[in-house]
């Protein structure tokens, strides 16, 4: 999502300022243990030190996107902004954790050591649904793909500083036209940013070697920054687990995607009510790997099968996948399998998957064209791995990536069964729908 930043309040900085002296008052002693930062636990919970139950702030002190009203702190530690209004609604706000709130989020970063960042897009009347979105930008992992190669937006913070407001395009998932995106037009939006290279799966907080940075190393800090975004989202925008009404579709694509059911249950932890309730959805926008080997086809540079591949990308980010998954294996690497981590994550929230089955990234990354003799091969497999998901979109040919991102993207699908027409009927308790086109 390219966004053009610009200044709408000359008073950010000052506004800023107000807000650390404000908010250190609301928050109680931390402490770091060298593994999280201070704010979310390790499973995704959320602490109650984030203020104190009947404190009341300026809403303005919580983020750029409040131009008044005033806040109150809930049982919970988390400020209630049902008074607060908007300053410019339709725009993102720029949120960096670890420059908001140092003490806590400082491990919240990119590959570089720069801050995680993500942009929220509150809903222009309050609104109890959330779109949640990571993004893509596939990896590295020094052995398939190296870190060197990484481009600079994928590998460090936006330029944008904490709270300012932009501009961002309205496409796909992300178009308010009720025409378009009926049921999510009206909706609070969350944009990550990818620049942790790791799936959204690593939560290191010292660097580890790195072609990527041969002299000090890379952070490989995907659980860590999703972690920090659910706290900030919870604490300061209204992200309200005790509402009944709170409703959240997880999703991502690409990497955003594996990203997505990495981070399922640790968002899911973070607001046990809805996840519980079924309040909590998984939209997976390709992100269905299978364990298909074939020695003249490998993934990337590597000169070994997948399953070796994600073992060393595993330990390489210092990562973990799903973790009733992981729990359940003799390796947990093989959780980066869709056959694998699929029935735990199904099994705990309602899961749509998006994938081509022959989709032109994963095989463009094992060098094998629709013309080659494995071609078949490829596309049984991921056929037939997908032949017992309930909720699924799956095109064939021409051959596609993703698709949330652009309007056609969520146009594509045969008439009366488009991804957004299925998306509407998962979202809103439909009957489970398998579209293979």
């Amino acid at each position: 999502m390219p966004v053009v930043m610009k200044s709408v309040m000359g008073s950010v900085a000052g506004r800023l300022i107000l807000a650390v002296l404000a908010l250190a008052a609301c928050k109680g002693s931390s402490s770091s243990d060298g593994l999280m930062p201070d704010g979310p636990t390790p499973d995704g919970s959320i602490p109650s030190d984030a203020c104190t139950a009947g404190q009341s702030t300026p809403c303005a002190m919580l983020g750029g996107s409040w131009a008044g009203g005033s806040a109150t702190c809930r049982d919970g530690g988390a400020w209630d902004i049902s008074a607060c209004t908007l300053a410019s609604p339709g725009m993102f706000e720029e949120v960096k954790p670890a420059e908001r709130e140092p003490d806590r989020f400082a491990d919240a970063r990119c590959n570089d050591g720069t801050a995680f960042d993500f942009r929220v897009r509150l809903a222009p009347h309050p609104s109890p649904i959330w779109v949640v979105y990571l993004e893509g930008g596939f990896y590295c992992d020094d052995y398939s793909s190296p870190c060197s190669t990484r481009p600079d937006n994928l590998k460090s913070t936006n330029p944008g500083t904490d709270a300012s407001l932009a501009n961002g395009d309205n496409q796909g998932l992300f178009n308010p036209s009720a025409t378009v995106n009926p049921d999510f037009d009206d909706k609070n939006e969350v944009y990550a940013h990818y620049c942790s290279s790791d799936f959204w799966a690593g939560a290191t907080t010292s660097r580890l070697p790195s072609t990527g940075d041969p002299t000090n190393g890379w952070y490989f800090s995907g659980h860590i920054n999703v972690d920090a975004m659910i706290a900030i989202l919870i604490e300061r925008y209204g992200l309200d687990d005790s509402s009944p009404a709170l409703r959240v579709l997880l999703t991502g694509s690409s990497a955003g995607a594996f990203g997505a059911h990495f981070n399922e249950a640790r968002t899911g932890a973070a607001i046990p009510n809805a996840a519980a309730a079924g309040r909590l959805m998984l939209l997976v926008d390709a992100g269905w790997m299978t364990d298909w080997d074939d020695p003249m086809h490998r993934m990337g540079t590597a000169t070994t099968p997948d399953a070796d591949v994600w073992h060393r990308a595993r330990a390489f980010w210092g990562a973990t996948f799903d973790p009733d998954c992981e729990a359940a294996a003799s390796d947990p690497s093989t959780c980066f399998m869709a056959p694998s981590w699929y029935p735990f994550v199904s099994a705990r929230v309602p899961t749509l998957i998006q994938q081509c089955r022959f989709d032109q990234s994963f095989t463009s990354a094992h060098h094998l064209a629709s013309t080659d003799a494995s071609a078949a091969s490829w596309q049984s497999e991921v056929t037939t791995s997908l032949a017992t998901v309930p909720w699924l979109f799956s095109g064939s040919t021409p051959s596609y990536h993703t698709l949330l991102g652009s309007d056609a993207g969520f146009a594509t699908g045969p008439t009366g069964s488009t991804l957004e027409e299925v998306l509407d009927r998962f979202w809103n308790g439909g009957a489970p729908e398998r579209v293979l086109f």
